[in-house]
């Protein structure tokens, strides 16, 4: 991939836009190399459903369209599946709001989004649990099961499926262990640090090393305008302003920095490809959990097909492909026995509960409001915040 920022350039903001430079952002050659290295095919066709087949048009990010991982299952039931691919989330809704909406059978969205899509902009159709027999208390995490990111007023409105964490990431040989954020205000990492644009990632962090972390997304404006103050120190520590994860890895590969400020989990695995050892961190003040869920647009018509790939998307065994292939977490409690040990040891599956206390999954600041800053106003601010570069 490219190594750019897919949000839009500085300017005023937009609400139909979202400033995110994903994780994927860097996904595009790494999973090209290691999607190929999965657990096997699919063994043979499912049980039965009514009318999975045809065509099957979806939109995710790159890497996570399941091409390799459902290789076998689109086979056995003579599926054929169209990707669109998201550089940024409202490249989604982008294609669904309006009187014609684009025709897509199964999307994602990013926590955060959840009542945007559905109460707002009204794109979601509610979904029949039912035909998701894999998304049950006995197969999923319960962080995961009917959590409120996916499910309210007693409606599924998405199936959780991939996740991860954003901490930081630092090199070995060019700084001391880091334990702390604090300590990236270190002398020697004087010009050696950088921040990574992805907002996902960074805004709760900004809020958190502030000592206002559990009120994020809910921040007064005054409380936003303290959190960017104190990014001070740590814009005095950086000589460059990484503008996707793709620059980040590069900039790690060519030693220009020692360590970044919070981003994907997966930046050692790519930077170990260049010959160079990072370490990914999570510090005292813990990491930024993200993750992905499946939904039905409104203008899906494939729905049983889109059922079933959901169901599969879930499965144990696609679960533990897809979590190497993207460096990513399973949903499924099954899956974690079936990865290799290097994925599995990447979150900790066995206190789950301990992970989301330390780094809780938190959504984006509200789009309208008259008490707390504002989606567009955290946007404004960030892009201050890097024009100071």
């Amino acid at each position: 991939m490219v190594d750019t920022p897919h949000g839009r350039p500085f300017g005023s903001p937009n609400i139909f836009r979202n400033d995110v430079l994903s994780r994927r952002g860097f996904l595009g050659t790494s999973l090209a190399l290691g999607a190929g290295a999965t657990l096997g095919s699919w063994p043979g066709p499912m049980p039965a459903q009514a009318a999975v087949g045809g065509d099957l048009k979806i939109m995710a990010w790159e890497g996570f369209t399941l091409d390799n991982e459902l290789k076998g299952w689109r086979e056995a039931n003579n599926v054929q599946v169209d990707a669109a691919i998201i550089s940024t989330q409202d490249d989604v809704h982008a294609k669904l709001i309006g009187g014609s909406p684009v025709r897509l059978d199964l999307a994602e969205y990013s926590q955060g989004f959840e009542h945007f899509y559905v109460d707002e902009l009204k794109i979601v159709k509610p979904l029949d649990i039912a035909k998701v027999p894999n998304f049950t208390p006995e197969n999923i995490q319960p962080e995961f099961y009917n959590a409120p990111t996916w499910y309210w007023n007693d409606t599924h409105y998405a199936i959780p499926w991939v996740w991860g964490l954003n901490a930081l990431v630092y090199n070995p040989e060019m700084t001391q262990p880091i334990k702390s954020y604090k300590d990236l205000l270190a002398p020697e990492l004087k010009g050696k640090l950088t921040f990574c644009d992805d907002t996902i990632a960074t805004w709760p962090m900004i809020a958190r090393i502030a000592g206002l972390g559990p009120k994020f997304p809910n921040l007064t404006k005054d409380e936003m305008k303290t959190a960017f103050e104190g990014l001070g120190p740590y814009r005095d520590q950086c000589r460059v302003f990484g503008s996707s994860n793709g620059d980040v890895i590069s900039l790690f590969s060519s030693k220009e920095i020692a360590a970044c400020f919070c981003v994907w989990s997966g930046t050692p695995v790519e930077t170990a490809k260049r010959g160079v050892k990072t370490i990914y961190a999570v510090p005292e003040e813990g990491a930024v959990m993200w993750c992905d869920a499946w939904f039905m647009p409104i203008s899906a018509q494939n729905m049983d097909t889109g059922y079933a790939f959901m169901n599969e998307a879930i499965s144990a065994k696609v679960q533990a492909e897809v979590c190497k292939a993207v460096t990513g977490g399973a949903v499924n409690k099954h899956a974690p026995e079936l990865m290799d040990a290097h994925t599995r040891a990447l979150f900790d599956y066995s206190d789950l509960q301990q992970v989301f206390k330390k780094s809780p999954l938190q959504g984006q600041p509200p789009r309208t409001s008259d008490v707390y800053a504002t989606y567009d106003e955290w946007t404004q601010a960030w892009t201050d915040f890097k024009s100071s570069f």
